[in-house]
């Protein structure tokens, strides 16, 4: 049980150096923390509310209520901020739930891992997830690009974390510096997935393929797909590469993807209402890695293994930790994989890596090994493997 003596709000500055909300929370024993939330560039249609203000009232009507009550557990804590996301918006209801997991993991004198583990009644295993690292971005991280795959990625399926952090910055720092040779790197996306001048999706996708094979990590190195399809879906059509096309011609052309390049994990590979080509990818393509973000929106009511055999995990997306855990308990239930993820606009803020070792993610999506947001979770990663080891 934990008493809230005071919590307050500040501006902080996200990964696009614009306004991003954290929260700080005093106990009564004076220990403080806190937390911050991530953003989208552009949400799914399913996903939790974000706000761009604050409304104060409904703000100080929540800090009164926590203020003056003594607090069991994380899930009435969270039932309380439930009552307020409407208002408030997951943006700053989930660092209030976050936050809160900080002190009483505190209180229970236990380390955040440890904490979420407990919680979520896992049995824990000493395992780190697989990282899957954006190498390049488009779709709507880049404008150019805006009706493609939003990220192609490597999956680095090794033993230790911290190996996995030197295959993944051998790879990356390889395709970077070439790009640069050919004056052919023009920017950074938003998940670090780099943004070329002129390369079809195909030269992508055998820039990686060499890239892999001439630094001899083909055993445990894979590609990886984000076609984040929702966002190039409208009125019954995608519009893929500039050319308007039904469901079955998309799913012909990711097919010869998968086919061709071998590739072993795809996410939202169509829209989140196209269910029929859903099902219809998962009985074609029964050895590969079938994920749901925008199809999910890690929601306990949406989770189907009929459509889908694995979900992606972003807190923000039901905007609590209980929201979270119970969205991973239904998908493990049903026998999916599991991919914690990061969002477009990210902080400094590292509880998803916490998340993902602690309940035992297949997966984790941390963005490519640029910029302080993406660093912080790597290092974090690294420290957490030294714990659980």
């Amino acid at each position: 049980m934990i008493k809230i003596k005071n919590v307050k709000l500040r501006n902080i500055l996200n990964s696009e150096g614009k306004v991003a909300i954290e929260v700080e929370m005093i106990d009564n024993s004076n220990y403080k923390v806190i937390a911050s939330s991530p953003s989208a560039i552009v949400p799914g249609r399913r996903e939790a509310i974000t706000k761009r203000n604050i409304n104060k009232s409904c703000f100080d009507e929540l800090v009164t209520e926590i203020c003056n009550i003594e607090i069991k557990n994380q899930k009435d804590f969270d039932n309380v901020l439930n009552n307020y996301m409407k208002d408030l918006g997951s943006n700053i209801c989930l660092p209030f739930s976050l936050a809160f997991a900080r002190l009483m993991a505190h209180e229970k004198n236990l380390n955040l891992m440890q904490y979420i583990s407990n919680i979520g009644n896992h049995n824990f295993e000493k395992k780190m997830p697989i990282p899957l690292i954006a190498i390049f971005s488009g779709g709507v991280h880049n404008k150019k690009e805006k009706g493609s795959i939003q990220n192609i990625m490597i999956a680095v399926n090794v033993r230790s974390f911290s190996k996995g952090i030197q295959i993944i910055s051998e790879i990356y720092g390889y395709i970077e510096n070439k790009l640069k040779e050919s004056n052919n790197l023009k920017a950074y996306g938003a998940s670090s997935g780099m943004i070329v001048n002129d390369m079809t999706i195909e030269e992508k996708f055998e820039m990686i393929i060499d890239t892999i094979k001439i630094l001899k990590h083909e055993k445990e190195v894979s590609i990886a797909i984000d076609v984040a399809a929702e966002h190039f879906f409208e009125n019954g059509f995608y519009t893929y590469q500039s050319q308007k096309m039904n469901s079955k011609q998309l799913n012909d052309i990711l097919s010869k993807y998968i086919e061709k390049y071998n590739i072993k994990y795809i996410e939202d590979p169509f829209d989140s209402g196209d269910v029929e080509y859903w099902k219809r990818m998962l009985l074609e393509h029964k050895n590969i890695h079938i994920v749901g973000d925008d199809l999910f929106a890690t929601q306990e009511k949406y989770i189907n293994n009929k459509i889908a055999n694995g979900i992606i995990i972003k807190m923000n997306q039901v905007g609590t930790l209980t929201g979270t855990i119970e969205a991973f308990n239904k998908a493990k239930k049903e026998n999916m994989i599991t991919c914690v993820s990061q969002r477009s606009i990210e902080t400094e803020d590292v509880f998803m890596c916490d998340l993902a070792v602690a309940l035992n993610s297949t997966y984790i999506k941390i963005g490519g090994p640029r910029r302080g947001d993406r660093i912080a979770k790597y290092n974090q990663l690294i420290r957490l493997e030294e714990e659980i080891l």
